[in-house]
């Protein structure tokens, strides 16, 4: 069971982003088998794939630098992964977020050396292709957001009472239109007790006007 976990672990999808989408990050540890993730403005990730130049280099550690920051990349076991690297060399990078201190790092799963300095120009354009589209998914999303909690910045009654005023063009306001605009549960329920309490008529089937 342990060994499909691990399995189903390594087979997290890499999601392509810059190291600035990292730095501002905030790293979410999970207990157990559970994955840890770096919450961004653009999504979870647990593991990530990036273009960069290695900077500087260590022992166990490389300082990657993608033109929108820096970030360090550290191995602990596996050596031979940053053994042959050198800086200044443009890499692609397989790796999970972590953090130690505040600062958020990366544990290295996998280095491809790049030959062609070009795939750094085009993965910039491609992560400017992934922004706008994560952004539009964004807006939205938020957009949805404000249609529902809308009715919050007023009670719902007071809701009501202020839609049946703007639709009602002199011939009472339709209980319909009400329902749709006012998008609350219980408008129908609602409408029905103002009607009882006496505080608004309804003029003939399916229209109401304020008393």
């Amino acid at each position: 069971m342990a060994d499909e976990q691990k399995s189903d672990f390594k087979r997290q999808t890499a999601f392509k982003c810059n190291i600035d989408t990292l730095n501002k990050g905030v790293f979410v540890k999970r207990p157990g088998w559970e994955s840890s993730y770096l919450m961004t403005d653009y999504g979870d990730f647990s593991r990530v794939n990036i273009i960069a130049v290695i900077v500087s280099k260590d022992e166990n550690s490389i300082t990657l630098d993608d033109g929108t920051g820096q970030i360090v990349a550290r191995v602990f076991d596996k050596l031979e992964l940053i053994s042959n690297t050198t800086i200044g060399e443009p890499i692609l990078m397989i790796a999970r977020p972590r953090e130690y201190n505040n600062q958020i790092y990366l544990t290295i799963d996998l280095i491809k050396k790049i030959n062609d300095k070009g795939w750094i120009a085009y993965r910039k354009k491609e992560l400017t292709l992934i922004k706008k589209i994560r952004d539009t998914v964004h807006q939205e999303v938020k957009k949805e957001a404000e249609i529902v909690e809308s009715p919050s910045t007023m009670s719902s009654k007071e809701r009501i009472i202020s839609l049946i005023k703007e639709l009602d063009n002199g011939e009472g306001a339709d209980i319909d239109e009400i329902i749709r605009f006012a998008k609350i549960k219980n408008a129908e329920e609602l409408i029905q007790d103002f009607i009882l309490r006496g505080e608004i008529f309804e003029l003939r089937p399916g229209k109401i006007k304020l008393m």
